[in-house]
């Protein structure tokens, strides 16, 4: 099995255990803690179970095993508004708009589009929000489409970590969003189709709590920095969007600017660690290459 896999199974099971002795400690919070404490560890153990299974699957099956990440994550972003509601801190909150006034001069995500309410901007910068959404699903399908495999499992391993890294700070530290706690965007910007769009799939998809770091940014930066490495030519085209989706989490108010900050930050770290530790193992498996080469009666 591949190694990459191998870590993302790893990185999904081990929230899945880690949310689920949360629950257990916090289980005067849940009525039916034991049945949700009982399905987390069991779809843990089915995540491990799936390095059993031969290197070659049918179709639908190997489908399957390879996209799960991807689907199961936002089921998984579900739970983080119930989680946090019942055992999170909001104390931070309260910290980052004290801190946003004092760095800002204000909040960012309310002065943003009253200063610029311009209807063009807020139709590009809400499409890059919505463009969110795609960008796994698009960037994967084309190199799963493509047998680009490890390239694929990579992007998918990346992902994972910052979203499961996300996840466990919402539920533990959840801030409450200006989405929430601030009135919409006022005209002329509203009732055009990418704000509507946008606008409709927060109130039904979105997680209360799950503001800080901002996911939008972290994944996309993961995306980004991923297809850099990988395809110039494609990280060229993605560029403008996700710095869209910078600037759209403020202007949009559906994020603190600090949470774009700390989003920011949690991609940069986890695929520059990444680049050093896979660094690291090429170049551990390189004496071994040498030695052989060296060996060989042919050399």
């Amino acid at each position: 099995m591949d190694h990459l896999q191998r870590r993302t199974d790893a990185v999904i099971a081990g929230y899945l255990v880690i949310t689920a002795v949360l629950v257990a400690a916090f289980h005067q919070q849940f009525a039916p803690w034991k049945a949700l404490v009982a399905a987390h560890f069991l779809a843990s153990a089915f995540i491990y179970s799936l390095r059993f299974l031969p290197p070659k699957l049918p179709g639908v099956v190997q489908f399957f095993r390879d996209w799960y990440p991807v689907m199961a994550l936002p089921l998984l972003y579900k739970e983080v508004e119930v989680f946090a509601a019942a055992f999170g801190n909001w104390g931070l909150t309260g910290v980052l708009q004290e801190l946003e006034v004092s760095l800002f001069a204000g909040h960012p995500s309310i002065y943003l589009s009253e200063r610029l309410p311009w209807i063009p901007l807020s139709e590009y910068l809400h499409f890059c929000y919505f463009a969110y959404v795609l960008m796994v699903p698009a960037v994967g399908g084309y190199w799963y489409y493509t047998k680009q495999l490890t390239k694929f499992r990579e992007l998918v391993f990346l992902v994972s970590v910052a979203l499961t890294v996300s996840y466990l700070f919402f539920v533990v530290f959840p801030v409450d969003s200006p989405f929430y706690l601030s009135a919409p965007l006022g005209e002329p910007l509203t009732g055009n189709f990418f704000y509507e769009l946008v606008h409709f799939m927060a109130a039904q998809g979105g997680a209360r709590g799950g503001a800080f770091p901002s996911s939008h940014v972290s994944v996309s930066t993961v995306v980004l920095l991923v297809v850099w490495y990988h395809d110039r030519r494609l990280g060229y085209f993605l560029a403008p969007i996700v710095a869209g989706i910078y600037v759209s989490t403020v202007y949009g108010r559906f994020h603190y600017a600090l949470d774009v900050v700390a989003g920011l930050a949690l991609a940069v770290a986890i695929v520059g660690s990444y680049r050093v530790v896979a660094g690291r193992d090429v170049e551990a498996r390189a004496p071994a290459s040498e030695a052989t080469l060296t060996d060989s009666p042919l050399g």
